[in-house]
């Protein structure tokens, strides 16, 4: 509990920014483009000046804890009951979230990486690598993400480096060529994924040593991890163009295996997956966390890792079963998803 864990605001910022990015460096690019094409980089700048606005009114909202943890506070507000529904409606959302999350992962790594390993293998083992991390408690992801941080930064700054010569403007010409429905259609469809689900990290606010730096330390987060997703998905656009980023599941991807220098430095593509699996590991581990904390605070386990094992199996399950296929799952997070989680993020808090 945030008592007995602390974290500095610099770390925050780094799991906001890990948390943000999650799974975007890989989906964001398609999910945007599917209806705005080449103009897809606008909506994103509408994504993430509405993201911004959403971490302000998360802040304003933080400032009146004074003091209180994010439990504390509801119960306070609320009453005991209603705080306790509370607790039991995001602990729905939060944890219906990972199997979401999980399935992307084991699509992605079925489909380009470990073609002849079954799904269930890799969710599996992922669940306990997300499960081990969660036992240890938010210091130790804080600490994870601050080590893993520079390699993030430096293998991505080295992709998007070596990607300009392959980067073309007539990509994105001429714009506006289809008018702004596309374009609000594209920001509908992506705003879900992640700016709607920012509001999960209410929670660890309290975790922050110098509160007075938390809501900084959000904003920034936000901020950053919005711009890595516009970047990515901007550069997929100049470099494979709006009609291949829409029709590839996985553009970001297809567009690392393009990098050549000299015939020498080729198959990059590794690096981008390493990217991905470090940003979509703290935002499953952060949301099991919160999950665990959610559901502790509905029926007051004296030790809330004892919830961890169980939930590990029930997400095993749902990660299998929620969709048929990548297809169905896109269709899913393109129309539906975005509305679902608006409910959450606009009108709960």
């Amino acid at each position: 509990m945030p008592g007995k864990e602390k974290i500095r605001a610099f770390q925050f910022t780094i799991l906001v920014v890990l948390y943000t990015i999650g799974t975007s460096i890989l989906i964001a690019p398609n999910t945007t483009a599917f209806f705005a094409k080449k103009d897809a980089w606008m909506a994103l700048i509408i994504n993430l000046i509405l993201g911004l606005f959403l971490v302000l009114f998360y802040n304003k909202l933080a400032k009146s804890f004074q003091g209180k943890d994010f439990f504390q506070y509801i119960d306070d507000l609320l009453g005991k009951w209603p705080a306790k529904i509370l607790s039991a409606l995001l602990f729905i959302f939060c944890f219906l979230l990972i199997p979401i999350l999980l399935r992307e992962m084991a699509d992605f790594a079925t489909i380009q990486l470990f073609v002849e390993t079954p799904l269930d293998v890799i969710i599996g083992l992922f669940i306990i690598i997300v499960i081990l991390g969660a036992r240890y408690g938010i210091e130790t992801l804080a600490r994870s993400g601050e080590i893993m941080f520079p390699w993030f930064l430096f293998l991505l700054a080295l992709l998007l480096l070596l990607l300009i010569p392959e980067m073309k403007i007539k990509n994105i010409l001429p714009m506006f060529e289809e008018g702004a429905k596309p374009i609000i259609l594209s920001s509908y469809a992506s705003l879900s994924i992640p700016y709607f689900q920012l509001f999960i990290l209410l929670v660890l606010i309290p975790y922050v040593n110098k509160q007075e730096q938390a809501g900084k330390a959000f904003f920034t987060g936000v901020l950053f991890g919005g711009i890595v997703i516009f970047l990515i998905t901007l550069v997929s656009l100049l470099v494979l163009g709006g009609e291949s980023t829409a029709r590839l599941f996985f553009p970001s991807y297809t567009m690392a295996k393009i990098i050549s220098i000299a015939n020498i430095i080729e198959r990059l593509e590794a690096f981008l997956a390493a990217i991905w699996f470090i940003s979509i590991y703290m935002k499953i581990s952060i949301s099991f966390y919160c999950s665990v904390l959610f559901l502790n605070h509905v029926f007051r386990v004296k030790e809330e890792k004892i919830l961890m094992y169980p939930l590990g199996f029930i997400l095993l399950f749902l990660s299998i079963y929620i969709s048929p296929n990548i297809y169905h799952y896109r269709n899913f997070v393109g129309q539906i998803y975005s509305l679902y989680t608006a409910t959450y993020a606009i009108l709960l808090p």
